[in-house]
């Protein structure tokens, strides 16, 4: 008798620029493995579980190779699972649509992106699906920072859209950009990273910023409890008024230590 045929995972075709070829994490490809010799019925109930460090969820990476493969058996209901799940776990890390309470603008900004990514994603998809290609292999990587790429090119360009429109809202005290366009641009989004579905990616998110100079990581860690860089009225405390720098100094080294923590990350790497 037999024994029945191994399913493999297909192997990634994308060259960095030093013409190495992308791999997966070794952790994906032995859960890739048992995911393809699973049935489609308990991929489905894996899907249903939420929690990222619960037995039996699907890494985001492990989506992405299955949502690929329903090219071949051509299973509309399949992909529409996958896809539904995806799409969630994209929505999930994206800036947040909030309730009237919150301002306006960054409503808009928030709307903006979420649906630049989810069209940039999309047009992976179905550019992989009509003919397969590479578009998608660094998703198979590492999802998290793949999306955070397109998330923060989202940003910079609903941004960018938004300015040509109206007078850029600044900070009367200073008349620096004022919080809200600093967030439509992507420059305050470490919460947002360490919020990631991905335990790896915030992880290495809390790495990076262990690894970051004592001053910069000084004003990250009070960014992240919600202090401002500065504020005119005497009673709030500031970041400026905790350092006793200038405000400027604050923004110099708040710059610094995000360019560095996506470094760090690799953010970008995509496209190579």
């Amino acid at each position: 008798m037999r024994d029945e045929q191994i399913i493999r995972p297909t192997p990634l075709t994308r060259k960095r620029r030093d013409g190495t070829l992308y791999t997966r994490r070794p952790e994906i490809e032995v859960e890739l493995q048992a995911l393809l010799a699973m049935s489609r019925d308990n991929v489905w109930k894996a899907l249903t579980i939420r929690d990222p460090v619960a037995a039996g969820y699907i890494s985001s990476e492990c989506l992405v190779h299955l949502i690929r493969r329903t090219r071949f058996d051509n299973s509309e209901s399949q992909f529409d699972q996958l896809y539904r799940e995806l799409m969630r776990r994209i929505d999930a890390v994206m800036p947040r649509v909030r309730g009237e309470r919150m301002n306006k603008a960054e409503n808009i900004y928030a709307a903006d992106a979420r649906d630049r990514v989810r069209d940039a994603f999309n047009e992976r998809l179905a550019s992989d699906r009509s003919e397969p290609g590479t578009d998608l292999d660094y998703f198979e990587v590492m999802f998290a920072d793949a999306i955070a790429a397109l998330r923060a090119g989202a940003m910079r360009k609903a941004s960018r859209e938004a300015m040509r429109t109206k007078p850029i809202e600044r900070t009367p005290e200073t008349n620096e950009p004022s919080l809200v366009v600093e967030r439509a641009g992507g420059s305050l989004d470490i919460e947002e990273m360490l919020l990631s579905d991905d335990p790896i990616y915030r992880s290495r998110v809390a790495v990076a910023i262990d690894a970051l100079p004592d001053k910069q990581r000084r004003i990250i860690e009070m960014i992240r409890q919600g202090m401002p860089l500065d504020a005119s009225d005497d009673a709030v405390l500031s970041i400026r008024k905790v350092l006793g720098v200038a405000e400027k100094t604050v923004r110099n080294r708040r710059d610094a230590a995000i360019e560095s923590i996506r470094r760090a990350l690799g953010i970008g790497t995509a496209d190579d």
